[in-house]
């Protein structure tokens, strides 16, 4: 299989590639509409996939005039891709083939505290037991995406951050992995894994917002199919936009930050601080754990569970309308484990106060809606950043092609 020269418009074959897996069979006139390319650029872009070995004709359907219109599908079994979310109280692997379809799917334990040579070891052992499980062919495996918590450097897949523990600043957690299981990994923000998941399964537009919230609180962004990055990949860091300017420090140098005082870890904080509640509850387990069982009781009608949850959503929805203005999205996309239980409660609230106080709310209303599997969604989109960095390199080339 031949590659391609450095002349490809690369980004344009990964959007190309989202639509047609959207809509399942599609015609280059409808990809040429969709994408606003001419024609031309259209049939260029569809064929390096079609040389890929990603993409085919499928069937025809009658134009108005002239010859027939020829339908390009998903080859589906043409390569997989491993995805990983990872943070330190969960984590989630999918093995996914081109169509976006999750053939394997293991939860598996989070970092916790454990050195990071454990945990990547036991990554790898669970990569290995996915692929094996997937029955698929070595060859046509792409590689791992690893979505985790930043900051991270995703050029030299590392974290440049010290928790859970000091061990994790600097550590070359992509190349230690890929010389463990023999693939190429490739590192994302976990939040941007989100919204690329989101973005394979279809249905939220080419410009969307996520926010995420697992052991704490993200966001990302994809505008017109492409994520935003900023300049070192750790843009959208919703979790230290302020919701108080003179609330306490925050350890990343700001003051009132959103994650210190509305995600997992304060809400559990306080209701450990309310004994009777954290009994009934059964908490004392992990931070992540905890969050889900008070977000099950506050969705199932217990008062001080709920005061809790929806003090922690309103907080959230403050930092999501900055979020909104910033980027002027119509639709923002709820992912991530701690939305498990009571992810509808946030949705409600999110929903009610964007469409309150967004600045352009006169002119059009914001959606809000949960990813159609809010644990795995991160997972989802770290095996797609796989095919992403392929379609993007300037010699796209499958693994075992000749």
């Amino acid at each position: 299989m031949r590659s391609f020269g450095a002349d490809t418009r690369l980004p344009t074959l990964a959007v190309v590639l989202d639509i047609i897996r959207e809509r399942g069979a599609v015609s280059r006139v409808e990809l040429a509409d969709a994408t606003g390319m001419t024609p031309a650029t259209m049939t260029h872009a569809v064929r390096k996939l079609t040389a890929l070995g990603l993409v085919h004709e499928v069937g025809t359907v009658p134009a108005n005039r002239g010859t027939p219109r020829r339908l390009i599908g998903i080859k589906a079994d043409a390569c997989y891709m491993v995805g990983v979310q990872l943070d330190q109280f969960a984590a989630v692997g999918v093995v996914v083939d081109l169509a976006g379809r999750v053939v394997v799917r293991h939860d598996m334990p989070g970092a916790g505290k454990r050195a990071l040579a454990d945990v990547v070891a036991d990554l790898a052992e669970h990569v290995r037991t996915m692929l094996k499980d997937a029955a698929v062919p070595g060859d046509k495996v792409l590689g791992i995406g690893l979505a985790t918590y930043g900051p991270q450097d995703r050029e030299a897949g590392v974290v440049i951050t010290p928790h859970p523990t000091p061990e994790w600043t600097g550590y070359p957690l992509a190349a230690t992995l890929a010389e463990a299981t023999g693939l190429p990994v490739a590192l994302e923000n976990d939040a941007t894994a989100a919204g690329l998941g989101v973005q394979t399964l279809g249905g939220s537009g080419s410009s969307f917002a996520v926010v995420f919230m697992s052991g704490g609180i993200g966001g990302g962004v994809i505008l017109d199919g492409h994520p935003y990055r900023g300049v070192t990949s750790n843009g959208v860091e919703l979790g230290h936009i302020s919701v108080d300017a003179l609330g306490a420090d925050c350890s990343c140098g700001n003051r009132g930050c959103l994650d210190p005082v509305a995600g997992p870890r304060p809400v559990v904080e306080r209701a450990l601080e309310n004994p009777a509640l954290a009994a009934r509850l059964g908490l004392g387990a992990d931070t992540l754990t905890d969050f889900n069982l008070i977000g099950r009781a506050a969705r199932e009608g217990d008062a001080e569970a709920a005061a809790l949850i929806a003090d922690s959503a309103q907080r959230l929805a403050v930092a999501t309308v900055t979020l909104v203005n910033m980027f002027d999205v119509g639709r923002v996309v709820l992912a991530g484990q701690a939305f498990s239980e009571a992810g509808q409660l946030y949705r409600d609230v999110l929903e009610e106060w964007l469409n309150r106080s967004v600045f352009m709310r006169h002119v059009h209303t914001v959606e809000v809606a949960l990813a159609d599997d809010v644990a795995q969604a991160a997972a989802l989109g770290g095996a797609a950043v796989v095919l992403r960095n392929l379609l993007e390199s300037p010699n796209p080339e499958l693994r075992g092609a000749a």
